[in-house]
């Protein structure tokens, strides 16, 4: 007989990326070449006003316990959680609760007023 368990299905991924994110695994295929595992999608957008002119500083995307685990394995996802761009958490929380204790800018991330100073300004190339 089955028993029911406590654990949760679902986790939640909190992320601060500017992009959205497809996290690929990949498996030994024949003659070295390696084949398409598991790919699991996560939402970016942060510091990206969307569709209705909205900056989020965070967001959030529900994975199940199955995709939770092929993230483990993916060395791109570690990489991006040890920088603080990336928290995953049981049960959901305020996305910008989460965020303010996270890594808010990544390299990919749109430039504000708030990145130049008067010593600072961009430098353009003249081609």
């Amino acid at each position: 007989m089955a028993t029911k368990s406590n654990k949760s299905n679902t986790s939640y991924i909190f992320s601060t990326l500017a992009n959205d994110q497809l996290y690929q695994n990949w498996e030994q295929g024949g003659g070295d070449v390696p084949i398409k595992g598991h790919g699991v999608f996560i939402k970016g957008g942060t510091g990206v006003a969307n569709d209705r002119l909205i900056t989020p500083i965070g967001v959030a995307t529900e994975v199940s316990d199955f995709d939770l685990s092929e993230l483990e394995k993916n060395v791109v996802f570690g990489k991006h959680r040890d920088a603080g761009f990336i928290v995953v958490r049981a049960k959901s929380a305020d996305v910008e609760k989460v965020a303010s204790d996270m890594n808010l800018k990544d390299e990919s991330a749109p430039l504000t007023e708030s990145d130049y100073s008067a010593e600072d300004a961009p430098k353009t190339a003249i081609a």
